[in-house]
Protein backbone atom coordinates (compact mmCIF):
# COMPACT_ATOMS: atom_id res chain seq x y z
CA UNK A 1 0.00 0.00 0.00
CA UNK A 2 1.23 3.51 -0.96
CA UNK A 3 -0.02 6.98 0.66
CA UNK A 4 0.37 8.23 -3.04
CA UNK A 5 1.19 7.64 -6.61
CA UNK A 6 4.81 9.74 -5.87
CA UNK A 7 5.21 6.97 -3.41
CA UNK A 8 4.54 4.23 -5.65
CA UNK A 9 6.39 5.22 -8.16
CA UNK A 10 9.40 5.97 -5.87
CA UNK A 11 9.52 2.50 -4.95
CA UNK A 12 9.49 1.16 -8.62
CA UNK A 13 12.94 3.28 -8.96
CA UNK A 14 13.95 1.76 -5.40
CA UNK A 15 13.09 -1.67 -6.68
CA UNK A 16 15.83 -1.09 -9.51
CA UNK A 17 18.31 0.47 -7.66
CA UNK A 18 21.57 -1.64 -7.46
CA UNK A 19 22.53 0.70 -4.19
CA UNK A 20 19.40 -0.17 -2.12
CA UNK A 21 19.70 -3.57 0.00
CA UNK A 22 15.70 -3.51 0.97
CA UNK A 23 12.91 -1.04 1.37
CA UNK A 24 9.05 -0.87 3.42
CA UNK A 25 6.46 1.24 2.40
CA UNK A 26 5.07 3.24 5.62
CA UNK A 27 1.35 3.78 5.56
CA UNK A 28 1.44 5.68 8.87
CA UNK A 29 4.23 8.16 9.94
CA UNK A 30 7.48 6.40 11.37
CA UNK A 31 7.28 7.57 15.14
CA UNK A 32 10.34 7.62 16.79
CA UNK A 33 10.82 8.93 20.54
CA UNK A 34 6.90 9.91 19.86
CA UNK A 35 7.59 11.73 17.14
CA UNK A 36 5.79 11.34 13.84
CA UNK A 37 7.81 11.51 11.25
CA UNK A 38 5.44 12.00 7.95
CA UNK A 39 7.68 9.28 5.63
CA UNK A 40 6.64 7.54 3.07
CA UNK A 41 9.25 4.92 2.71
CA UNK A 42 12.41 3.48 4.71
CA UNK A 43 15.40 3.03 2.81
CA UNK A 44 18.22 0.52 3.75
CA UNK A 45 21.65 0.88 1.89
CA UNK A 46 24.75 -0.88 3.01
CA UNK A 47 26.26 1.86 5.04
CA UNK A 48 22.85 3.90 5.47
CA UNK A 49 19.16 4.23 6.22
CA UNK A 50 17.47 6.68 5.05
CA UNK A 51 13.43 8.04 5.95
CA UNK A 52 11.94 9.37 2.46
CA UNK A 53 8.99 11.60 2.39
CA UNK A 54 7.65 11.78 -1.22
CA UNK A 55 5.54 14.25 -2.49
CA UNK A 56 4.76 17.98 -2.01
CA UNK A 57 2.01 18.03 0.19
CA UNK A 58 3.49 16.05 2.80
CA UNK A 59 3.82 17.28 6.22
CA UNK A 60 7.08 19.91 6.17
CA UNK A 61 9.82 18.61 7.52
CA UNK A 62 10.93 20.74 10.78
CA UNK A 63 14.89 20.11 12.94
CA UNK A 64 12.74 17.98 15.13
CA UNK A 65 11.94 15.86 13.05
CA UNK A 66 15.79 14.82 11.62
CA UNK A 67 17.24 15.35 14.75
CA UNK A 68 15.16 12.32 16.09
CA UNK A 69 15.48 10.06 12.51
CA UNK A 70 19.45 11.04 13.10
CA UNK A 71 19.64 9.52 17.19
CA UNK A 72 17.92 6.56 15.36
CA UNK A 73 20.79 6.05 12.76
CA UNK A 74 18.48 7.70 9.79
CA UNK A 75 18.45 10.14 7.32
CA UNK A 76 15.11 11.94 6.18
CA UNK A 77 14.66 13.11 2.90
CA UNK A 78 12.96 15.05 0.92
CA UNK A 79 11.80 13.78 -2.66
CA UNK A 80 9.77 15.82 -5.05
CA UNK A 81 7.25 13.90 -7.21
CA UNK A 82 9.01 16.10 -10.22
CA UNK A 83 12.45 14.60 -9.99
CA UNK A 84 11.15 11.14 -10.49
CA UNK A 85 9.50 10.84 -14.13
CA UNK A 86 11.89 9.98 -17.34
CA UNK A 87 13.39 6.97 -18.98
CA UNK A 88 14.30 5.14 -15.81
CA UNK A 89 10.84 5.06 -14.41
CA UNK A 90 9.09 4.03 -17.30
CA UNK A 91 11.96 1.54 -17.82
CA UNK A 92 11.86 0.41 -13.83
CA UNK A 93 7.82 0.13 -14.70
CA UNK A 94 7.86 -2.01 -17.23
CA UNK A 95 10.94 -4.37 -15.77
CA UNK A 96 8.83 -4.92 -12.18
CA UNK A 97 6.40 -6.60 -14.67
CA UNK A 98 8.86 -9.52 -14.77
CA UNK A 99 9.45 -9.55 -11.39
CA UNK A 100 7.91 -12.89 -10.92
CA UNK A 101 9.12 -14.16 -13.41
CA UNK A 102 10.93 -17.95 -13.44
CA UNK A 103 13.98 -18.26 -15.71
CA UNK A 104 15.58 -21.64 -16.07
CA UNK A 105 18.55 -22.34 -14.82
CA UNK A 106 20.78 -23.20 -18.64
CA UNK A 107 18.78 -19.92 -19.92
CA UNK A 108 21.06 -18.12 -17.04
CA UNK A 109 24.30 -20.04 -17.51
CA UNK A 110 23.91 -19.39 -21.64
CA UNK A 111 23.07 -15.60 -20.83
CA UNK A 112 25.84 -15.11 -18.09
CA UNK A 113 28.41 -17.20 -19.92
CA UNK A 114 28.07 -14.70 -23.16
CA UNK A 115 28.04 -11.62 -21.34
CA UNK A 116 31.65 -13.33 -19.77
CA UNK A 117 33.00 -13.73 -23.23
CA UNK A 118 31.70 -10.66 -24.77
CA UNK A 119 31.55 -8.00 -21.63
CA UNK A 120 28.10 -6.32 -22.63
CA UNK A 121 25.65 -6.77 -25.45
CA UNK A 122 22.31 -5.44 -27.29
CA UNK A 123 19.38 -6.40 -25.74
CA UNK A 124 18.70 -7.83 -29.24
CA UNK A 125 21.79 -9.95 -29.20
CA UNK A 126 20.98 -11.14 -25.91
CA UNK A 127 17.92 -12.34 -26.65
CA UNK A 128 19.24 -15.41 -28.38
CA UNK A 129 21.04 -16.77 -25.62
CA UNK A 130 17.48 -17.41 -23.89
CA UNK A 131 16.63 -20.99 -25.66
CA UNK A 132 13.50 -22.25 -23.43
CA UNK A 133 10.77 -21.32 -25.82
CA UNK A 134 9.29 -18.53 -23.52
CA UNK A 135 9.57 -15.20 -23.61
CA UNK A 136 13.52 -13.98 -24.01
CA UNK A 137 12.66 -9.97 -22.42
CA UNK A 138 11.41 -11.67 -19.62
CA UNK A 139 13.79 -13.99 -18.75
CA UNK A 140 15.93 -11.26 -19.19
CA UNK A 141 14.12 -8.38 -17.56
CA UNK A 142 14.25 -11.17 -14.18
CA UNK A 143 17.76 -11.63 -14.64
CA UNK A 144 18.03 -7.84 -14.21
CA UNK A 145 15.81 -7.44 -11.25
CA UNK A 146 17.24 -10.66 -9.43
CA UNK A 147 20.90 -9.23 -10.09
CA UNK A 148 22.49 -11.46 -12.76
CA UNK A 149 22.73 -8.88 -15.21
CA UNK A 150 22.63 -5.27 -15.66
CA UNK A 151 20.17 -3.11 -18.01
CA UNK A 152 20.87 0.18 -18.87
CA UNK A 153 17.93 2.10 -17.74
CA UNK A 154 18.90 5.75 -18.32
CA UNK A 155 19.94 6.17 -21.68
CA UNK A 156 16.51 5.89 -23.18
CA UNK A 157 13.58 3.26 -23.36
CA UNK A 158 14.61 -0.14 -23.74
CA UNK A 159 14.98 -1.21 -27.19
CA UNK A 160 16.97 -3.75 -29.35
CA UNK A 161 19.98 -1.47 -28.95
CA UNK A 162 19.87 -1.16 -24.75
CA UNK A 163 23.25 -2.67 -22.94
CA UNK A 164 22.69 -5.80 -21.06
CA UNK A 165 26.03 -6.19 -19.06
CA UNK A 166 27.03 -8.60 -16.12
CA UNK A 167 25.70 -7.47 -13.03
CA UNK A 168 28.67 -5.66 -10.65
CA UNK A 169 28.39 -5.20 -7.33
Amino acid sequence: MFKTQAARDMACLLDVDHDVVAWTTLVAPAALDGVAIPADLKVEYPDRRELLVVGDDALPLVDEHIRVAQSHGYVVRAVEPQGLQGHRLENARELLRYAKWTVSLSDRVRLLALLDQEGSLPLADCMSAIRSGRDPIAAIAALCLHRFVEIDLDSGRIGPQTRIAPFRA
